[in-house]
């Protein structure tokens, strides 16, 4: 049952995103992205210098589809063959240029400091990868392992033979489990 269990939660997670590969040059989309909540206090000084700061990007996959980038999206750098790629990570704060990016992981964060900045040369990053969570998905996995559950149900319901010998004011079947012990004495 445990492993009935670790299966279905497991799936359920593997279903619930979708990755897409993101090129290297729309990584220029994110500069100069920031979180609200997390840069709040650095964010004041922006809008007291009349500075525009953007809570949503939008960045292109491989296939031109169109993909909003905000603190809750997941994003991974991945780098050439020979180095190991970044883990997915939720980020506060970007800055790409030429040279580098530069992104400040959410976790770890707190609102009187920030976490240590992830910081890759943009020679050694191939493309990114964006995971989105995909609802459709979620909603139709979930409904095939309920449907699949109902069913395994109504077949094992099916290998029990029907009871007999109901009592007329009792509709339904009785379980007849021997004779009655009596107490001797």
């Amino acid at each position: 049952m445990r492993l009935c269990a670790a299966l279905t939660a497991l799936s359920l997670l593997a279903s619930c995103t979708t990755t897409y590969a993101i090129p290297k040059p729309e990584l220029t989309r994110l500069d100069g992205f920031r979180d609200e909540n997390a840069a709040l206090m650095r964010e004041l000084g922006d809008v007291m210098l009349n500075r525009v700061t953007e809570r949503k990007r939008t960045v292109m996959d491989v296939e031109g589809q169109a993909h909003q980038f905000t603190s809750d999206t997941p994003l991974a750098l991945a780098r050439g063959s020979a180095q190991a790629d970044t883990e997915f990570q939720r980020f506060i704060q970007v800055g790409v240029d030429g040279d580098r990016f530069r992104g400040v992981p959410l976790e770890g964060s707190t609102s009187s400091t920030t976490a240590p900045p992830v910081v890759v040369a943009m020679s050694e990053v191939d493309h990114a990868r964006l995971r989105e969570f995909s609802l459709g998905k979620t909603l139709l996995l979930t409904g095939t392992i309920g449907v699949a559950l109902m069913g395994s149900l109504v077949m094992v319901s099916k290998l029990f033979k029907p009871t007999t010998g109901s009592d007329g004011d009792r509709p339904g079947g009785v379980i007849d489990l021997g004779p009655t012990p009596r107490l001797t004495y």
